[in-house]
């Protein structure tokens, strides 16, 4: 979100710098250099690290911003350095339900910032709005909400929607807990037991990632389910691909949602969190509750007919266009210039 945002912004003239608390590049900071944006690693230690305050207090005198956008954990060192250097105007995205993002002291410290008006909360949509609201007991009018942008121009959209081979379902997502890859898998087994000729392509790494393959063994469907690891470009992934899918138990505005709708693929997801702020259940996708049952029986609906598959697929990409990087910096352009 934050290289999709910043692009946009240098795109529309205005002066950009990123900085990072952790030493490494990525794909992100790539996409950020290439598009002339400064990035500025602070070289953070695991877990708490008080030395990083000193250096991006030193970042925030010499850069000497107009705007201060934050996100997740930032937050927290930031209102340290940021004291005393008279900064007036500061916004923080909360990327997932406000309870969850900012737990314990770190929602201390966002309580008093938010309540003294100075640091303003927005939202990725309308369930973290009312999440934000209820923790720190704000007006739902002060909190703006400014969905996730992708550049769809990159997304490859699909131009029919028959099976070749193999029926395949893919997901994008850090092997976590909150991303539920056991029910995921769980319900792929109903799913394929049924339809031996569907296949799982699981993109992305993480702590879980080898219990997920034990479980895969464990259910003797492991040859039907592929482990892709980290991919730069996930949009050829997502368009040889029949149905997009994600199964978590909370979500924000999910990026990897917002770049299968922009390929125009049917999905299967879970009714968390901003999901149902982006597509509407029967119409642009196939919505459930956490339950392996009841996934795997929307995974079927769409095997079994071609003709709904492109209608919800040719429905989620006109949706897409609310999600586009366009969109969603013109969005926080309008809230920078209401502090």
């Amino acid at each position: 979100m934050c290289g999709h945002l910043s692009v946009e912004l240098k795109k529309s003239g205005h002066d950009v710098v990123v900085v990072s608390l952790y030493s490494m590049s990525s794909a992100i900071s790539e996409l950020l250099t290439e598009n002339g944006i400064n990035v500025i690693f602070l070289n953070k230690k695991p877990g708490f690290d008080s030395s990083v305050i000193g250096r991006l207090r030193k970042t925030i005198k010499n850069e000497a911003p107009d705007i201060i956008h934050t996100h997740i954990g930032v937050f927290c060192y930031c209102a340290f350095a940021v004291t005393g250097l008279g900064v007036k105007r500061w916004i923080h995205t909360v990327h997932t339900l406000a309870q969850r993002e900012a737990p314990g002291i770190r929602g201390v410290v966002a309580r008093f910032f938010f309540r003294r008006r100075k640091v303003r909360p927005v939202a990725l949509s309308s369930v973290v709005q009312k999440t934000i609201a209820e923790k720190y007991k704000l007006k739902i009018s002060e909190i703006p909400i400014a969905f996730n942008g992708v550049d769809l121009s990159r997304c490859i959209v699909k131009n029919n929607y028959l099976v070749s081979d193999d029926f395949t379902i893919v997901h994008i997502g850090r092997f976590c807990e909150v991303k539920n890859h056991k029910g995921l898998i769980h319900a792929f087994d109903l799913f394929h037991r049924k339809h031996p000729d569907s296949k799982l392509c699981l993109i992305g790494t993480g702590e879980l990632e080898q219990e997920i393959k034990s479980y895969t063994e464990t259910l003797e469907i492991a040859n039907a389910v592929c482990f892709l690891g980290l991919q730069d470009n996930v949009y050829p992934f997502l368009n040889q691909s029949d149905i997009f899918t994600l199964t978590s138990f909370a979500e924000g505005i999910p990026m990897t949602m917002i770049e299968a709708m922009g390929t125009g693929l049917p999905i299967v997801a879970t009714a968390v969190g901003g999901v149902t702020d982006m597509l509407d259940n029967g119409v642009s996708a196939l919505l459930c509750e956490v339950d392996a049952e009841q996934i795997s029986e929307c995974f079927e609906k769409y095997y079994l007919d071609e003709k709904l598959r492109e209608k919800h697929g040719r429905a989620a990409l006109d949706r897409s266009k609310a999600f586009s990087a366009e969109e969603m910096a013109k969005k926080y352009l309008e809230v920078y210039k209401s502090l």
